[in-house]
């Protein structure tokens, strides 16, 4: 969850810099998919556990890998580039939570306590930091507002004088200037 947070945090510049969206999700899932055969082969070494048949078992492979995360990537790098890294990572502990339900409700899966409790403390966390990010960002334009809105005065060039004063002086002196008609 850390990498994945760092990576979301990280795509904001880089859309900025790179701006072909499409592109950018195609490198990802390429990248994706080079860690997860590493990852695959260093968890299961038999061959047989890597052949796929035509059966449901390639059309989920294949609705995965174009649908859901080719999918995905483009969007989460879209709204990135819309809304900023904070808005998508806000909404990664609801895809917690959808999944927690569905699987519950779909597949008839047993939910435990102790992850319950693991989705409450990390969503907590992540809307905890969130949150504070906001107060933050929140503190620091009105600090900006009131450094703008606020007018100095330079003791050496107060004479004393008045607005009406310095308008009338230069209005004398623009009609002292003025060329004889």
């Amino acid at each position: 969850m850390t990498f994945a947070s760092l990576w979301i945090t990280m795509q904001g510049p880089m859309v900025r810099a790179y701006p072909a969206k499409l592109r950018l999700a195609a490198l990802q899932c390429f990248f994706t998919c080079i860690q997860s055969v590493v990852w695959a082969i260093a968890m299961d070494r038999k061959p047989s556990s890597w052949k796929l048949h035509w059966d449901l078992c390639l059309l989920s492979v294949a609705y995965c890998g174009v649908v859901v995360n080719g999918v995905a990537y483009w969007l989460r790098i879209w709204v990135i580039e819309k809304k900023g890294p904070v808005f998508v990572s806000s909404f990664v502990p609801l895809t917690i939570v959808i999944t927690t339900t569905l699987s519950v409700i779909l597949w008839k899966e047993v939910l435990h306590w102790g992850s319950v409790g693991g989705v409450v403390l990390l969503v907590g966390g992540l809307y905890g930091v969130l949150w504070g990010k906001h107060r933050e960002a929140k503190t620091k334009a009105t600090e900006n507002k009131s450094k703008e809105n606020k007018v100095e005065t330079i003791p050496e060039c107060d004479t004393g004088k008045t607005t009406s004063d310095i308008e009338a002086a230069a209005n004398s002196f623009a009609e002292t200037r003025r060329p004889p008609e």
